[in-house]
């Protein structure tokens, strides 16, 4: 019996480190829907028609990397930004397409990042502008931290 506990222990850290590795390779859960770029690319911005998958977000938490673009002066707290696919969108001409853009009102301020995050939030369905351009989606936001 005793020459098999090490092993069994062994084999039980093995599982709990892959299951822990693959869960941290995933980002990290709030219990919203992990949302990438490329499904928010597939809503037309022209016509606003959206694909089912999309459509089943509306209104549901998320999670999604990006990067953040404030649009307000104060850099300390900030409580509106676009939320954008890579660090160069928006500081060019033209700006991102609207489905490439992501309003974000958040409920309460969070500190101004310069790197990639993960927001989570409540995803809506609906045009918003801004002096960046047209945004084709609004999230609530609960909360920010920096993308690992």
């Amino acid at each position: 019996m005793k020459k098999w506990l090490f092993p069994g222990i062994l084999c039980i850290a093995v599982v709990v480190g892959v299951a822990v590795y693959q869960r941290m390779a995933d980002g990290p859960d709030r219990g919203g829907a992990l949302v990438d770029w490329r499904l928010l690319g597939e809503m037309d911005y022209i016509t606003g028609k959206s694909t089912a998958e999309l459509m089943a977000l509306d209104g549901k938490t998320v999670r999604i990397p990006g990067f953040m673009v404030p649009l307000e002066d104060e850099q300390r707290q900030v409580v509106e930004f676009l939320l954008v696919p890579s660090s160069q969108a928006c500081i060019h001409v033209p700006a991102p397409p609207p489905n490439q853009m992501v309003y974000v009102k958040m409920k309460k301020g969070v500190p101004a990042m310069q790197g990639p995050i993960w927001l989570y939030g409540t995803l809506k369905l609906v045009t918003k502008k801004s002096m960046y351009g047209d945004a084709s989606f609004e999230i609530t936001g609960e909360g920010v931290e920096p993308y690992k």
